[in-house]
């Protein structure tokens, strides 16, 4: 098929009118003109123009900010106004937060005058109506396109119901692809330090299957080659639906692709692409035929049921090398947005998959004879022992991570563990100088970066670090870019619930931590800290006692988490057992006073507020 050839003048046809602007224009004109409109040009240029011909649409003209497009397919139209949003998500990922720009995007068929090898008609007008009803990010479409292309695309339409339009005579109904999924790419982004992407053919029909491994150089590779390549291969089955109405079938495939892509967002881990799976629906297979057919160690599998106004998702993880089944949960939500529940439900099951599922790599790595260890093993054993929050595990961590950069000096994740180590070392009183070590793990993670610029942990560590220095907006920024490249990952999500405690967002605070806990109840004492801080902040004194005495059980040795501790149970009227913790705190640490308590807080008011709570509990 070619593109739409120039038309004759004053002839008529029927088309699918595309309008698109970038929203917040003027805006950005306004801090910046030069700049603005270099970077529409290049928008322009580099990414309209080659995906409206790679879906045989025709650029009619440009107006400012706006351009629009005729196509002959409504199907090719909407492609192409999906690949446009994902595009800009990847060509914004780079750019400062003021740069960036965003389309809203309009779609209408109807009849259309051409003349000169313009396009005039209602047609145009109702689309550029369209356009104006977008949220930034995503595309509204009208009935007469929804109408050709809702059984044709597996695309989670959104009913925005009957519209009346300016300067438009009658009502339209308007259906919308919201920003989030018209611009979440199946493809991951990777970064010029780079990841090779190998695609091998599998299983029946020749299905794909997208294998991503670190690229290093050819000897370093391999270091890490057998453990990233084999040991953590994982296939998500197509969920089953459970409800009995096989209208609900497009949720529990919507939950398996966004399962897939969120669970792909972690690196340690090889997910099979989503359409790997599909020859596999329905098929009667044991878990050991179906992990052999799928190349995949781990096989995902789940239900859903819908219940009234709940839904109920269960999932299963099983080892295909013998049938065993690892873990299993299961989670209920209110169906009050259908499609925002399936992506909190898909980040909640990713992020809790993904937490399993590389404990279950450590143990493999434990098991291995020491002689056979490489890189990733190394560096799964280093991170066991800083897990551990004691002194001496994180002296160990730091010397086998030495040891692992010198294995392998381009490796981000390990550079990357190094500056947490770091950073932990010097947060966690281990350290004579601990401006010092703030200062070389942000040089370390500033490394990782240079080396993997999606490197989660080298952005977690920078964004905590940077709050403890003080410079609270690159903290917060740090920690944004963290959750954009992986919004599941619960580290990132105890990350980005430190900022915002000290940069005083408290009621955020505690959401990104308690979702960080039920994620992974394994994260350490200093997100325990933190959440029970914001506790006591928002005046929630009993969970604040309920989570630090669980913490402070698991990590005696984390002196810190017995005053916030003590400060609760005076609160709460229990000054005995405030005073017994208290002196406790005291011989592990007998240097903090009120003073030194909380001094990352922004707002001296909460920093007070704390300090309240410890002197009553006897802390001078």
């Amino acid at each position: 098929m070619t593109a739409i050839a120039a038309p004759e003048s004053g002839t008529r046809r029927l088309a699918i009118i595309l309008f698109a602007d970038v929203a917040g224009y003027s805006r950005m004109m306004r801090a910046d003109e030069e700049q603005t409109l270099v970077d529409l040009r290049a928008h322009l240029e580099e990414l309209v123009a080659p995906v409206v011909a790679r879906f045989h649409g025709r650029i009619v003209k440009t107006v400012g900010d706006g351009v629009m497009v005729e196509f002959g397919s409504a199907v090719e139209a909407v492609r192409s106004a999906v690949e446009l949003q994902r595009g800009m998500v990847e060509r914004n990922a780079d750019l400062p937060v003021g740069r960036r720009q965003t389309f809203r995007i309009g779609l209408h068929l109807g009849d259309v005058i051409l003349t000169d090898q313009d396009v005039f008609g209602d047609t145009v007008n109702v689309a550029a109506r369209l356009q104006a009803l977008a949220e930034p990010g995503s595309i509204v479409l009208s009935r007469s396109v929804y109408d050709q292309v809702r059984d044709k695309l597996s695309l989670p339409f959104r009913d925005l119901g009957s519209r009346t339009l300016k300067n438009i005579d009658r009502s339209l109904q308007v259906y919308a692809v919201d920003g989030d999924t018209a611009a979440a790419s199946p493809r991951r982004r990777w970064g010029l330090a780079g990841l090779v992407a190998v695609v091998l053919l599998i299983g029946a029909g020749g299905a794909l299957l997208l294998v991503q491994r670190l690229d290093f150089g050819a000897g370093e590779a391999e270091a890490v080659r057998a453990s990233t390549e084999s040991g953590l291969s994982v296939a998500v089955l197509l969920f089953t639906n459970q409800s009995g109405d096989p209208t609900q079938d497009y949720f529990a495939d919507g939950l398996t692709e966004d399962i897939t892509r969120a669970l792909g967002r972690f690196r340690p881990l090889t997910v099979l692409a989503y359409g790997a799976v599909l020859p596999y629906r329905n098929k009667q297979l044991t878990p050991m035929d179906l992990g052999r057919a799928l190349s995949a160690r781990f096989l995902v599998a789940g239900s859903v049921r819908r219940m009234g106004e709940r839904v109920r998702v269960t999932v299963q993880l099983t080892d295909a090398a013998n049938g065993t089944q690892l873990w299993a949960e299961q989670y209920d939500d209110e169906l009050t947005d259908i499609f925002a529940v399936q992506e909190r439900i898909a980040r909640r099951v990713a992020g809790t998959l993904a937490t399993n599922l590389q404990q279950i790599a450590l143990a493999q790595s434990l098991r291995k004879p020491s002689a056979s260890l490489d890189a990733y093993d190394l560096m799964l054993r280093a991170r066991a022992l800083g897990n551990e929050s004691t002194r001496a595990g994180n002296r160990m961590a730091r010397e086998l991570l030495d040891r692992v950069i010198m294995m392998a000096p381009n490796y981000a994740d390990a550079q990357a563990e190094l500056a947490e180590a770091t950073f932990q070392r010097a947060v966690y009183g281990w350290s004579e100088f601990a401006q010092e070590d703030v200062d070389k793990a942000i040089r370390l993670a500033q490394k990782a970066l240079e080396i993997d610029e999606e490197c989660v942990l080298a952005h977690s560590v920078l964004a905590r670090a940077y709050t403890v220095q003080q410079k609270y907006d690159l903290g917060l920024a740090e920690s944004e870019r963290a959750l954009q490249i992986n919004p599941s990952d619960s580290e990132v999500l105890a990350t980005r619930a430190a900022v915002l405690l000290w940069t005083g967002e408290i009621d955020q605070s505690i959401a990104a931590g308690e979702l960080a806990g039920r994620l992974n109840s394994n994260l350490g004492p200093e997100p325990a800290l933190n959440l029970g801080i914001a506790y006591m902040l928002k005046g929630r004194y009993t969970d604040a006692v309920k989570l630090l005495e669980a913490a402070r059980a698991r990590y005696p040795a984390y002196s810190i988490l017995d005053f916030p501790l003590a400060g609760a149970y005076a609160e709460l009227g229990r000054l005995e057992d405030a005073k017994a913790v208290l002196e406790q705190g005291r011989r592990k640490d007998p240097y903090l006073d009120v003073a030194g308590f909380g001094t990352r807080f922004r707002d001296p008011a909460l920093k007070r507020q704390i300090e309240q709570s410890l002197r009553k509990a006897g802390l001078e």
